[in-house]
């Protein structure tokens, strides 16, 4: 295996099967098509189209001083110390350089990204001090906003806030004076809190004066510390969907995964919230690891397993369950995959389900439901058991409701690799299999992703991402993380490309509410301890009204 610190991104090839069936992205910074309630004005990536952008910086700007453009793999080995072992194996403790201050832990970054790092700037040799400072300002170029009322500005965000640092965000409509829309500083009434975002997005709302033609965008970095940082990705700039109307019909659904045994406790308290909160649900989605499924386990304790979770479900009154197989409910090795795949089906049906597979479509409400998982008789590595079958089921129902504009909700127990909170890890690394499944599921910006397995909180920035993929749709398929009724991970005191179990639980365990209208979804994340809302997205139906 590569060097954590200097792993690439492996180059995704497509079985032939693989058909592109909505158009391929459009180049970055060429405006966008036109949307029902929303409207992509303009795409800033920096993939390919880093000339579009301007770099102001005071004095000299090499050498990683200022602003400056780079794959997201390049950025991680530059701040790797030099001399230093960072070796988890070989060289425990790790030296706290090898964490990259924390640089790595941008899940929701691909490709190239904009840099403003002064900590490789000074280990490269640039002086920063008081005398030295840094001020660099990275400036979009025109967006045309003619005839918009508004309009948003988004955008990937990780930012470490250094002693007096300020990163600022401002708009100039038509070359005048620019305004101030976002500020990241030391000051607790700032954006950031006064700390740091850790793999966050950015959504600021911008007002278009009257008969204004464009809009320049400028992202300013000013520090005089040399360490720490501000990087950017995935510029946007779109148009707000519509306030939704008080008497708009949903679709609603509720949401929980990986109960194992753990989580049993948490169930009652997890059933009765989201009744509460989504009375009307038509569904239950329940996103793999229902049971703990030990390694030793026999068949009569699988289904005793089963039967446990049943026991919680039954003291409430539920809406059809329709589960995803994760890998706890098939990891036994007493078992064969046959007889655990057969006990996960007995358990689903008992809940309404219906199904006689692993992998189904279910159409609820008029809300296409498609769940993926393992299957028994396929060969392969954890997370590789994807039949072409399945593969085949998966392309041709998702460009079904490509043309139905329709949003499709995925249920699969696993995430993919950099999407959503923790996926930066090794533990989380695609197969071939995913490379696959993905270049799929990013051909269709209609798609919503729902994962669980990585135990990660909701209360965290990135527990919701919009990835685009290579060669995928340039507004990109939304990823949602699940959170668990199981114990809580978190990012390894150990090792930065790993993770660890909380010792304690300040923010799991957690559900999710779904709710689909015509032009757009809008997902909740509830803490199951307080019953409070932690985290909410709203995601915009690309297709309706086409």
């Amino acid at each position: 295996m590569a060097h954590p610190l200097l792993k690439k991104r492996r180059l995704l090839v497509l079985a032939a099967a693989v058909i592109a069936l909505v158009p391929s992205a459009a180049q970055a910074g060429e405006p966008g098509h036109g949307q029902s309630g929303q409207e992509t004005v303009w795409r800033g990536n920096f993939d390919g189209a880093s000339n579009a952008w301007k770099v102001e910086t005071d004095g000299t700007a090499a050498g990683w001083r200022g602003w400056t453009f780079t794959q997201r793999d390049d950025w991680f080995a530059a701040a790797a110390p030099a001399g230093v072992g960072c070796d988890p194996e070989k060289n425990r403790p790790l030296d706290q350089r090898c964490f990259l201050d924390q640089r790595n832990q941008f899940s929701r970054a691909r490709g190239v990204l904009a840099v403003a790092d002064n900590g490789i700037a000074a280990a490269k040799g640039a002086t920063v001090d008081g005398d030295h400072p840094v001020n660099s300002t990275l400036v979009s170029p025109g967006v045309p906003v003619g005839g918009k009322r508004a309009v948003e500005l988004v955008f990937s965000s990780q930012y470490r806030q250094a002693h007096k640092a300020v990163g600022r965000v401002t708009v100039a409509f038509d070359g005048g004076a620019e305004r101030e829309i976002l500020r990241y500083s030391a000051a607790r009434t700032s954006a950031n809190g006064g700390g740091d975002v850790i793999s966050g997005q950015e959504v600021l709302r911008v007002d278009v004066p009257a008969r204004a033609r464009t809009a320049v965008f400028r992202f300013g970095y000013s520090s005089n510390r040399p360490q720490l940082y501000w990087a950017v990705d995935d510029v946007v700039v779109r148009t707000p969907l519509p306030v939704l109307a008080r008497n708009a019909k949903a679709t609603t659904f509720q949401v929980l995964s990986d109960i194992q045994v753990e989580g049993l406790p948490y169930t009652d308290g997890a059933l009765e919230l989201l009744r509460r909160q989504a009375p009307g649900a038509k569904a239950l989605l329940l996103d793999g690891d229902i049971i703990s499924g030990p390694r030793d386990q026999t068949q009569e304790q699988q289904v005793q397993e089963y039967a446990d979770v049943s026991a919680a479900f039954a003291r409430h009154r539920l809406p059809t369950v329709l589960p995803a197989i994760g890998n706890h409910d098939v990891r036994s090795r007493v078992l064969t995959r046959e007889q655990q795949q057969a006990n996960f089906l007995a358990f689903a049906n008992k809940w309404g389900a219906g199904i006689d597979k692993t992998y189904y479509e279910k159409v609820v409400g008029g809300v296409p439901v498609i769940a993926i998982g393992p299957e028994a008789g396929v060969t392969g590595e954890e997370k590789q058991d994807i039949s072409d079958a399945q593969m085949a089921f998966l392309q041709q129902r998702l460009a079904y409701w490509a043309g139905q504009r329709k949003q499709v909700l995925v249920m699969r127990h696993y995430p993919f690799e950099w999407t959503v909170s923790g996926t930066y890890g090794n533990f989380y690394e695609n197969g071939p299999r995913e490379f696959e499944l993905e270049a799929v599921v990013g051909k269709y910006s209609n798609v919503i992703y729902l994962s669980g397995h990585t135990h990660w909180s909701p209360y965290r920035r990135d527990w919701a991402a919009r990835v685009v993929t290579e060669g995928g749709s340039p507004d990109g398929y939304t990823a949602i993380n699940t959170g668990a009724l199981a114990m809580e991970f978190a990012p390894s005191p150990d090792d930065p490309w790993d993770e660890d179990s909380a010792t304690d639980r300040p923010e799991s365990p957690a559900v999710l509410t779904i709710a689909v209208y015509p032009d757009r979804t809008i997902v909740r994340a509830f803490d199951v301890l307080t019953g409070e809302q932690i985290n909410q997205v709203e995601v915009a139906n690309p297709a309706a009204g086409r």
